[in-house]
């Protein structure tokens, strides 16, 4: 094979050398046809000890050399090539880590197809090819290393991230394995193909209520962090100690009566009317006290009280005794509710308690988290139904989530990752099954702006970021905006399948998160071709560019429609 230039530069990071001999770029060798295709065009260079080192073209500049001096000069062209070292091979082996470096003058070749297999070929017998490298190579991908790593396929739209989904989960359908389970959360109805059903989230999908924990809820309705959400909490104890009896609630509403009795610093008119329509259906005559009269008799006043605490000693005998009897019920209790209505109830006697101590404003203030409250049972009410649906075991499992709004997309993908994760840390490890979870458009609910909320709603994504690992549980960002991803997430991502991205916000926000990618690398994104990904992380020992085969345009659900123009013209 004949040398294209010798070495004239060299650093830790960087080579150059010069092309003289253009000729020498293409050339026939055991019948393979070679010729230099230039930037991220990959070399050879060989030192007089023979030791071969691989190096990958960057940049590649023009300059002329002087022939002769004089008026009448001549001049030739050179062509000044620098390159970043990629490894070394030795005994027929890739070592990505240099030990030693080429020297001045050492020659330089084009890269032949022999080392492009040693380079790039993957051992083992599980491995998925999505495509070709360098034009010339099969992209093959061990499934595990791809599969048991948490990874993010980035770009913007129309760059071919979908494209690369889809290729990906077609080649796993054809492996042949028993306890692997991608999740695929399908936000624009792309991935139907792959299942013989898709699970509508509205209509095939039920979670009991009493599976909700408080983040769960707190996903759900969305309370404010400053006031509303140490309301939701009560809500959710007592209706849970009333449900399970730990609280009576005819006792509940003369203590809360009588609280507000003593408690309560207003107009008198408006504390008895208040008054009254708490004790409403519990037996206590409150007739002498009707708002209507506007004085009592001290023996009157005393008659009503004295009834208050008769009632209250009879339902709950301790009461009386004990001035924290309500706190050790409630604190007896769990964030458990089995309906909306015993939410909405337990929130009524959180508002009535807020009152009887004179915060009169605990209502106005919470309007919203009720409204919420509300707007879910009625909307999405038959998700809660509670009916059992039988487990799927596919391989590929879809989800229709593309009608939920962003709140319960997140409660929803929050609460399915959660189930799983449980699941998986409750098992011995020979047992575990692989879960992968597909966040179509992650930077909807897998947030920067949620990294630091005082409400914890990415805390069980974050929690897979750091430990999913060991418990089978994996993730897969799916995004076109980089930049709005939760930080803390994105840095424990290890394999980044990265298309064209331009923003500058994006890829200034990946220079500071993704460890693995140089600011050279993050310069190519942005002129990367529709259906090219440059691939960082676990997947490769080094950065490399895979052209994803591209999808039948039969079935390729993502092409933009074309328009369709009249034949006749005007």
């Amino acid at each position: 094979m004949p040398s294209i230039g010798k070495v004239n530069y060299i650093s830790f990071d960087q080579l150059a050398f010069e092309i003289s001999d253009f000729d020498s770029l293409e050339f026939n060798k055991d019948g393979e046809f070679y010729f230099a295709k230039g930037i991220l065009d990959y070399v050879t260079i060989i030192n007089k000890h023979n030791d071969k080192f691989i190096y990958q073209v960057e940049k590649i500049e023009d300059k002329e050399k002087v022939l002769s001096i004089g008026e009448n000069a001549k001049f030739s062209y050179i062509a000044n090539v620098w390159a970043t070292p990629v490894g070394m091979i030795t005994n027929s082996k890739i070592n990505f880590n240099l030990k030693s470096y080429p020297f001045l003058q050492d020659e330089v070749y084009l890269t032949t197809n022999e080392e492009y297999q040693i380079i790039f070929g993957t051992q083992g017998e599980h491995t998925l090819n999505l495509g070709t490298i360098a034009g010339r190579f099969d992209a093959q991908i061990q499934t595990s290393k791809l599969l048991t790593f948490h990874s993010a396929i980035l770009g913007n739209t129309g760059s071919g991230k979908s494209t690369t989904i889809r290729q990906i989960l077609r080649a796993i359908l054809k492996q042949n394995t028993n306890n692997l389970h991608i999740h695929v959360f399908d936000i624009h109805g792309e991935y139907s193909e792959f299942v013989d059903r898709e699970l509508n989230v509205l209509d095939d999908y039920s979670i009991p209520l009493e599976s909700l924990e408080l983040q769960d809820w707190i996903n759900l309705v969305k309370p404010s962090d400053l006031v509303q959400l140490p309301i939701l909490r009560m809500a959710i104890l007592l209706g849970n100690a009333l449900k399970q009896k730990k609280l009576n609630g005819i006792w509940l509403k003369v203590y809360i009566a009588y609280q507000a009795y003593y408690g309560i610093q207003s107009d008198p008119v408006a504390k008895r009317t208040k008054i009254v329509g708490i004790l409403s259906g519990t037996g206590i005559d409150v007739n002498q006290y009707d708002s209507k009269y506007a004085n009592l008799s001290p023996e009157n006043e005393k008659k009503f009280v004295k009834s208050l605490e008769d009632k209250m000693k009879e339902l709950e005998p301790d009461s009386l005794k004990d001035d924290q009897f309500l706190q050790k019920q409630i604190n007896q209790s769990f964030y458990v509710v089995s309906s909306f209505d015993d939410l909405l109830t337990g929130l009524d006697f959180v508002f009535y308690l807020e009152e009887s101590k004179g915060n009169s404003q605990a209502r106005n203030y919470s309007a919203t988290l009720e409204t919420r409250i509300k707007e879910v049972q009625s909307r999405y009410g038959k998700l809660f139904s509670g009916l059992q649906i039988e487990k799927n075991n596919n391989p590929i499992i879809v989800y229709d989530v593309s009608q939920l709004d962003d709140d319960l997309l997140l409660f929803f993908v929050s609460y399915i990752s959660k189930e799983l994760f449980n699941y998986n840390k409750s098992k011995i490890i020979s047992s575990r099954d692989v879960n992968v979870l597909l966040l179509e458009e992650a930077h909807r609910y897998v947030s920067k702006e949620k990294d630091t909320s005082q409400l914890f709603e990415i805390e069980i994504f974050k929690r897979i970021a750091r430990e999913g690992r060991k418990f089978g549980i994996f993730l897969w960002l799916s995004s076109q905006r980089p930049s709005e991803l939760s930080g803390t997430v994105l840095s424990q991502i290890n394999n980044f399948l990265l298309h064209r991205i331009k923003n500058n916000v994006d890829l200034d926000y990946m220079s500071k998160t993704i460890p693995y990618i140089t600011q050279n690398q993050l310069k190519r994104l942005s002129f990367l071709p529709t259906g090219v990904m440059y691939t960082v992380g676990e997947l490769f020992p080094i950065p490399i560019e895979i052209t994803v085969y591209p999808p039948d345009e039969k079935f390729d659900v993502t092409q933009t429609p074309p328009i369709k123009f009249n034949n006749s013209s005007n």
